[in-house]
């Protein structure tokens, strides 16, 4: 996939209204808010917002959910989409590397490579940029689910 098609500016901003979770919470990435503490074990909703995640994180690639989800590493492309989702899921949603890990059929060392490479390659502005959308999206799902989980 040609990164250059999904970015326009070279500076990464992200939409009004959307934050980085330290911005959000007070917390460096992967912090754990009191909430966060409480709704981790809400097994359903982790899976459902890791199914988006992979869901958005394959379409912004042009891959299909089955080479996500592939049990071997892939081509390099399938690789760095793979990695991107469990990136924002250790970040965004706060989920511990095991349990990233195991939504993804990786070991916890693996996430934690997945996000060290992610955080270097961000350093690239069209990356950075292409993460940030799926960021955004991850924010908004995360804002949707803990709506509908203070509705009950």
């Amino acid at each position: 996939m040609d990164l250059t098609s999904l970015t326009g500016s070279p500076v990464a901003t992200l939409p009004d209204g959307f934050h980085r979770p330290s911005e959000v919470h007070g917390l460096r990435p992967g912090g754990r808010s009191e909430r966060t503490r409480r709704s981790r074990f809400d097994h359903e909703l982790v899976a459902a917002k890791c199914r988006c995640l992979e869901s958005v994180v394959a379409s912004t690639f042009r891959l299909s959910l089955a080479d996500l989800r592939g049990s071997s590493r892939g081509e390099a492309q399938i690789a760095f989409a793979r990695q991107v989702a469990m990136y924002v899921a250790h970040v965004w949603f706060a989920l511990p590397l095991t349990e990233v890990g195991r939504r993804f059929d990786r070991d916890r060392t693996t996430v934690a490579h997945a996000c060290r490479v992610v955080e270097d390659r961000r350093d690239d502005p069209r990356v950075d940029r292409v993460v940030a959308a799926i960021e955004s999206a991850a924010d908004l799902w995360h804002r949707l689910a803990d709506a509908a989980e203070t509705d009950r």
